[in-house]
Formats: structure tokens, sequence, C-alpha cells
């Protein structure tokens, strides 16, 4: 894993590639412009992996490229039960709830991530009210895509 500076990363990606980026759709390029810089961008080598299990989310991601393989920790062992691509969030529901990790993070290719900490959460708030709103609308879009992926999964599994 390397922490990348944001203007290179900005440079590399650009403002148009990033507004296309589902958690970032609508926000203005000064608000996408302070996450990154105020955020912590990581480039994660295909098979490097994250593992935070039982520690409480202080903080969510954003893939800006590459793809992760979340595996589910179980007793007896891990289970991989989604990935996450470029524009999507992970640990969201985490931060919000309070809830502790439960998983192991794999990149499945070369990607990166930005990481948002509840800190710069909060003060998105205070500083971009009306982007704030547009951030927890997209934010808010995906969690109910995966509610509704988990209840065709269930569905599924029930018929």
């Amino acid at each position: 894993m390397e922490v990348i500076d944001a203007a290179e990363v900005i440079e590399t990606l650009g403002f148009p590639y990033l507004r296309e980026l589902s958690t970032f759709g609508a926000l203005s390029d000064e608000v996408i412009a302070d996450m990154l810089t105020n955020g912590v961008i990581k480039r994660f080598e295909k098979g490097e992996y994250v593992v935070r299990i039982n520690q409480i989310a202080a903080e969510f991601k954003v893939v800006l490229r590459g793809k992760f393989a979340f595996y589910k920790h179980g007793e007896d062992c891990d289970i991989l039960t989604r990935y996450f691509c470029p524009g999507e969030q992970m640990d969201f529901d985490l931060m919000i709830g309070l809830i502790p990790h439960n998983g192991i993070d794999v990149a499945t290719e070369e990607s990166m991530v930005l990481d948002i900490g509840s800190d710069q959460f909060y003060n998105l708030h205070v500083n971009f009210p009306a982007d704030f709103g547009l951030l927890m609308i997209n934010l808010s879009r995906e969690l109910a895509r995966e509610i509704a992926m988990l209840e065709d999964v269930i569905g599924e599994g029930a018929g």
C-alpha cells in the first residue's frame, strides 16, 4: 500500500472522470478537490489486503480505480460476499452505525481508494452544506442498492 498525493491523483484522473464516480455524482469540483486533499488516497497492488476485524470504523472509503473483493469474516472461514468497483463506497454503513469491521478487503487488481474520516465527513457538512446533502443522497442511494441486492440473494435462497 502506498499513500498518493491528491494533486497527482487529480492530475492523473481529472475532474471529468471523478465527477462520473457515483459517490461524487453532482458534487462541485471544489468539494471533490477538498475531499481528495483532506482525505488519504491509497494505492493497492493486486492481492494486497486490509484486515480490520472488530475495529470500530472511523472512516469510509471511495474506490477511485480498480476493484476490491470483500470477504466477510466467519468462525471457520472468510466468505466472498461482494465486489466494490470505481465510485462505490466501502464501510460507510459501518462508520455511521459505529459498527466494528467484520471482514477483509482485497484488491483484485491495482486499485486506488480515498479514505474519508469521520472528522472530515463532519467538516464537509459544516463547510459545504449543499454539496454535503448531495453526497448523502449519493451514499444513501448506494446503501439502498446494497439492500436490494441482499434482498435478491435472500429471495433466491428461499425459492
